[in-house]
């Protein structure tokens, strides 16, 4: 049985009561104790317009399934990020569909549900590196 465990650790002096936070997430498949046993790969995309692209689309996984997706800034800049959108072409312009943006060493780890797009681009024109990979509760066709 596999198991996929994700670990996130906080720790701020941001007040004056220290923030600790250290959790760690077994994941699993929708109603199931069974471990999510799938992947669509590690993935590294290179942008260099701001033109947007689909890392995860519509018809790849089971919907509504446990999916989770991680996505990574692997450039260095902290003035230029990426956005990250469902279901439009993730421009500053689709600001209702903009879950949020990546700065250089920004990541996330979020549910998806399988049913959506998700789709990032560039801020800018200069070299950036994007890390995603999709943790999976089905795959019901071959990645892209």
């Amino acid at each position: 049985m596999a198991t996929i465990n994700a670990t996130i650790s906080i720790n701020s002096d941001i007040s004056s009561y220290p923030i600790r936070v250290n959790k760690t997430m077994t994941m699993k498949k929708a109603g199931s104790c069974n471990g999510l046993d799938e992947t669509l790969g590690l993935r590294t995309k290179k942008f260099n317009s701001t033109t947007a692209a689909e890392i995860a689309t519509l018809g790849d996984l089971t919907n509504d399934g446990a999916h989770k997706i991680y996505i990574r800034n692997a450039s260095t800049s902290k003035e230029n990020f990426f956005y990250v959108a469902y279901n439009a072409s993730a421009a500053a312009a689709t600001t209702d569909q903009t879950i949020g943006k990546l700065y250089g060493g920004d990541w996330m780890l979020m549910p998806y549900n399988g049913s959506t797009d998700i789709n990032v681009a560039s801020s800018t024109t200069e070299v950036q590196y994007l890390e995603y990979m999709v943790f999976a509760d089905g795959v019901v066709a071959a990645a892209g």
